[in-house]
């Protein structure tokens, strides 16, 4: 088992890195064939060699013997086959994962504050059910909007991680509680702020919704099926509800189509395909239909193309932070305790130290503001 994971490791930190056997074997300074046996099981590598090895790769030695997490309810959110790459970086992520959950488990051992999960939520018939319930917890009013989706899964106890997947065709994955969760974890490369919420939104539906359903790490979503529709409905209608629809037709009334789904989508903070969805669903009326009839509205009167990831008056991704709120609070408390270091507080919650330690500062001055 020991030499699997190691094989397994440094073809998987090759294909990250994109090398191959000649071009690691010369960055490791050491033979092709010594490199080639090693990876084909048929020699006992010396600790020099391995060691060689990790530096060539930027790794630890420790990395090129770690096991892989064996989740039992992880799932990602990709609707197309993997190449070679794309599944080193899709293991990457279950590495990442583990120890991130772990290191979240640690923060609140030592803070004693322990994020509580909502574990009385009901079985629903239906997304819009669900959706329901999730604004109802939330404290939200029927036609109001969520200013910050990370706040909503903070309430149930849900949490939440943001980074690089190295993956375009992964969006989101979440993890069940049996694994360390319930966790919702996105793409920050995801193209816009729009996209990233509904993702957010989306992996909520899946953890709500299909509690059962979360199996292998290796499934993949398919785009039409049924769980795949179900979450999609559940994340329109809890961040854009169908009652809210007439409310910004008629606000807009005297403008047109343009100006009303563009104040839903402004309003509600969702992309213009929501927004056209949630239209749709208000009014039985078919989306691909109505979707052809705006682009080409919109590009009439804007002269913009809809090509690539365009979204029409997107959300600044300087105005919307996404960001675990109990993680943040654990780890300034603890800084503030001095109990870790500001590296490491910044490192935690993808900050420069000078931001921990300006945050820091303002927290301090908060009880001589005169107000």
């Amino acid at each position: 088992m020991v030499q699997e994971n190691l094989i397994d490791n440094i073809r998987r930190y090759m294909k990250l890195n994109g090398h191959t056997i000649p071009s690691l074997a010369k960055k490791a300074e050491i033979s092709p064939a010594t490199l080639s046996n090693l990876l084909n099981d048929n020699s006992d590598p010396r600790l020099s060699i391995l060691s060689a090895i990790a530096e060539a790769l930027n790794i630890g030695m420790i990395d090129l013997f770690a096991e892989k997490p064996k989740f039992s309810s992880f799932r990602f959110r990709t609707y197309y086959a993997l190449n070679s790459k794309e599944s080193a970086h899709r293991d990457n992520l279950l590495f990442t994962t583990e120890k991130k959950l772990k290191e979240y488990s640690q923060l609140e051992d030592m803070a004693q504050n322990r994020l509580a999960y909502v574990n009385n939520i009901p079985s629903f018939n239906s997304p819009y059910d669900a959706a329901h319930y999730v604004r109802e917890i939330a404290d939200l009013q029927s036609n109001e909007p969520i200013i910050n989706i990370c706040s909503v899964i903070k309430i149930l106890g849900i949490k939440f991680f943001h980074f690089d997947f190295k993956i375009e065709k992964t969006f989101g994955a979440s993890v069940n509680e049996k694994d360390g969760g319930p966790a919702i974890i996105i793409n920050s490369s995801i193209p816009n702020v729009e996209r990233k919420i509904f993702t957010i939104a989306h992996e909520l539906g899946h953890l709500l919704l299909h509690k059962n359903s979360y199996k292998s790490p290796e499934t993949l979503d398919k785009k039409d099926s049924k769980e795949e529709t179900e979450a999609n409905e559940f994340a329109g209608e809890l961040l854009c509800p169908m009652e809210c629809v007439y409310e910004a037709v008629k606000d807009t009334r005297n403008f047109g189509f343009i100006e009303a789904i563009m104040n839903l989508k402004q309003k509600y903070k969702v992309s213009y395909g929501t927004a056209l969805h949630q239209y749709c669903n208000k009014y039985s009326t078919d989306y691909d239909t109505v979707l052809r009839k705006f682009r080409a509205m919109y590009t009439n009167k804007y002269h913009k193309s809809f090509k690539g990831h365009f979204e029409p008056f997107e959300i600044s991704p300087q105005l919307y932070r996404f960001e675990d709120e109990h993680l943040r609070d654990v780890v300034l408390e603890l800084y503030q305790e001095e109990r870790i270091s500001a590296k490491d507080a910044a490192e935690t919650l993808q900050m420069t130290e000078a931001q921990i330690k300006r945050i820091n500062v303002l927290d301090e001055d908060e009880g001589n503001l005169p107000f």
